[in-house]
């Protein structure tokens, strides 16, 4: 199993908390898109542990509007008694069009290509490079709209890992091996991140 990163942070100085959580475990239909799949029915019985895990506490949520991260963020919202904020462009990478891998390690190994080849479309509709724009772009608007000194964005790992991994200077591949399901990885955000983008994945 792959080390979590549960409460990691990377502290370059600046005044903000931001963390990044993945989602709880999905329900899984290979017949619907994962875009659209629920949480499973026990997603959240290890909600306590991430809870334990995030410092500070998140003043607000924000989170994706897929149902699983959505559903993810609604409890924990509720548990710590902060508001929640569905914002549009926190997405997965775009996959509807992506065959569906039951092999584990054929899944993997299209994240991994997905990662090497930041300007290239190699699975589903959007590549690296524009999935980390949009993710980017989407995460400064809620940062730009709610100044709290600390919030907590529930989405998806693919996209975590390529914004952790710019922040950071890591390699996405890693982070996205190292967090697991109600996983977070915990950077500090800058107020003028918004000023400029990504300058690659």
């Amino acid at each position: 199993m792959p080390a979590s990163l549960a409460g990691a942070c990377y502290d370059r100085g600046m005044t903000r908390t931001l963390h990044l959580i993945k989602h709880g475990r999905p329900r899984i239909d290979p017949q619907v898109p994962a875009h659209d799949w629920p949480l499973a029915d026990d997603a959240l019985t290890g909600l306590s542990t991430l809870l334990a895990a995030l410092h500070p506490r998140p003043d607000l949520v924000a989170c994706s509007v897929e149902p699983k991260a959505h559903a993810t963020a609604q409890g924990l919202a509720a548990a710590l008694g902060a508001p929640l904020r569905p914002m549009q462009g926190l997405h997965e990478q775009l996959r509807y069009t992506a065959p569906w891998r039951p092999d584990p390690a054929a899944f993997e190994a299209d994240i991994r290509r997905f990662f090497d080849h930041p300007e290239q479309v190699v699975s589903g509709e959007e590549s690296a490079r524009d999935a980390l724009t949009r993710f980017h772009n989407a995460v400064t608007a809620v940062m730009t709209a709610h100044p709290q000194p600390c919030v907590a964005v529930v989405a998806h790992g693919t996209v975590i890992s390529l914004l952790a991994a710019h922040l950071t200077g890591r390699d996405p591949w890693t982070v996205w091996q190292a967090l697991p399901l109600l996983g977070s990885v915990t950077v500090a955000w800058p107020d003028a991140q918004g000023t400029s983008g990504p300058g690659g994945a």
